[in-house]
């Protein structure tokens, strides 16, 4: 395994100012020359943007390979960083290579939760602005090329959407472009007591666009109950405009995997999905949360997360459906639905990737041994069908500690061409207290010599 520590906790970016040179201390071997098996690691990153508690959130890939992390750091303001292939922070790319754009002055800051890359080479994200007035609010961004902010957008490079005019919790998790250049983002508001589902849509130019539920701004009460909360934590643009969103609902009894999907122009639920647009499905025996999407190829929709399994310990799990929001039955795990236990305690999955040939890699947290502290970053491949791909790591599952306390995946991103599979989140390296940005090389599950052998399980 290669390592590149960008180590310097010193460089606190409330205490040192503009980074400096002196401020980075860069350690890097350069990385293997061969390809990485598939589950194996290769070049791991860790990244103390603030030297406090920074993680990254998500992961956009340039088509060099370099890959551009986003999420928060010191708790309370949004980071983005880029890392060449070889695990080196690129120097072009905010100072030294990491960009910290504070957008909110208040105590409780702002962060990023997404991040995707426009065809020009600009970045879009979003997330959270804390407001003395309404609380945490909705908020997007988009970023030149080399991590400042775009002027262009609605003037300073960023958009708050407060939902209520009162204080109340309300965060994007995810965020989509439309081919228009329309941006949508997803998450939730609880500005009506509980939690529901809240998606905002932005002109190119950075205004809230007056088409799209009441001036911009769209509440759903997806729950199955009066009084059920649901929140939205993944996004998607089908290739006819509509928007598919995934997350969780309270069902009959607890929370359950839901996706839905919405007309391109308006956002109003599509008829022709689910039940009135929505789809609401239990994995396991209670709270069962999507955290991640694909779209595959023809149009059906996988989503992965966690619910708790019978033994009371939550386990990687994935659904797929139909484009009619029906459970995938007679292709897909047992009955659409697959759940996967990687360690002996709790098991999270943050972040999906489907293959070009149909097989799907889930990332996330879980633990190696319950007899120390933290968790461990997982990974685990699937087959086309929701079988475990045996020929990655240990019989499709891979776990890795990097440090002391938890190291999480959120984010996957692939480079199919230069054979890459990147995993970013957090870590804390070393003898560091305090949690840095991370981003672990994987060797991609590749296929070739497979399809011949194994055609039950092949795309």
């Amino acid at each position: 395994m290669t390592t590149a520590f960008v180590s310097n906790s010193a460089c606190a970016h409330r205490t040192c100012g503009p980074i400096t040179a002196a401020c980075l201390g860069l350690m890097a071997i350069a990385p293997s020359v061969w390809a990485l098996a598939p589950g194996e690691d290769g070049v791991t990153v860790t990244i103390p943007v603030s030297g406090i508690s920074d993680t990254a959130q998500a992961v956009a890939i340039d088509p060099d390979g370099s890959i551009v992390l986003a999420g928060s750091a010191g708790g309370n303001y949004s980071a983005l960083t880029r890392v060449t292939p070889t695990g080196a922070l690129d120097p072009n790319f905010g100072t030294l290579g990491i960009a910290t754009p504070d957008f909110s002055s208040s105590v409780g800051g702002d962060g990023q939760r997404a991040l995707v890359r426009m065809g020009d080479g600009r970045y879009v994200g979003c997330g959270r602005f804390n407001s003395p007035t309404t609380g945490n609010d909705f908020v997007v961004a988009r970023f030149k090329s080399d991590g400042s902010l775009d002027p262009t957008f609605n003037g300073s490079g960023y958009a708050v959407t407060p939902f209520t005019s009162s204080a109340s919790q309300e965060q994007c998790n995810a965020v989509a472009l439309q081919t228009d250049g329309m941006i949508v983002s997803a998450g939730y508001s609880s500005g009506g007591g509980h939690v529901h589902v809240a998606l905002t849509r932005h002109t190119a130019l950075g205004q809230l666009d007056s088409n799209f539920g009441s001036g911009g701004e769209l509440v759903i009460d997806a729950s199955a109950t009066l009084s059920g909360d649901s929140e939205a934590r993944a996004l998607l643009v089908q290739a006819d405009g509509k928007l598919l969103v995934a997350g969780y609902a309270v069902g009959a009894g607890s929370d359950d995997f839901l996706v839905m999907r919405l007309n391109a122009v308006d956002g109003s639920p599509d008829s022709n999905f689910g039940t009135n647009g929505i789809t609401r499905t239990p994995i396991g025996t209670s709270e069962d949360i999507a955290n991640a999407m694909v779209l595959q190829s023809d149009g059906r929709i996988v989503l992965a997360g966690s619910a708790y399994a019978a033994d009371g310990h939550r386990d990687f799990a994935l659904a797929r459906y139909t484009t009619a929001g029906v459970l995938d039955s007679t292709t897909f795990g047992i009955g659409g639905k697959v759940t996967t236990p990687v360690g002996p305690s709790d098991d999270y999955a943050y972040a999906l990737l489907v293959m070009p040939w149909g097989r799907f890699v889930a990332a996330g947290s879980a633990r190696i041994s319950t007899g120390g502290p933290g968790t461990d970053l997982a990974i685990v491949a699937y087959n086309a069908d929701g079988s475990l791909d045996r020929y990655f790591g240990i019989n499709g599952k891979r776990m890795l500690n990097i440090s002391t306390l938890d190291d999480i995946a959120y984010g996957l991103v692939s480079d199919i061409g230069g054979t890459r599979l990147w995993a970013v989140g957090t870590a804390a390296p070393g003898m560091n207290p305090n949690q840095d940005f991370l981003a672990v090389e994987f060797g991609l599950p590749d296929t070739i010599f497979r399809h011949g052998f194994e055609t039950a399980t092949a795309p």
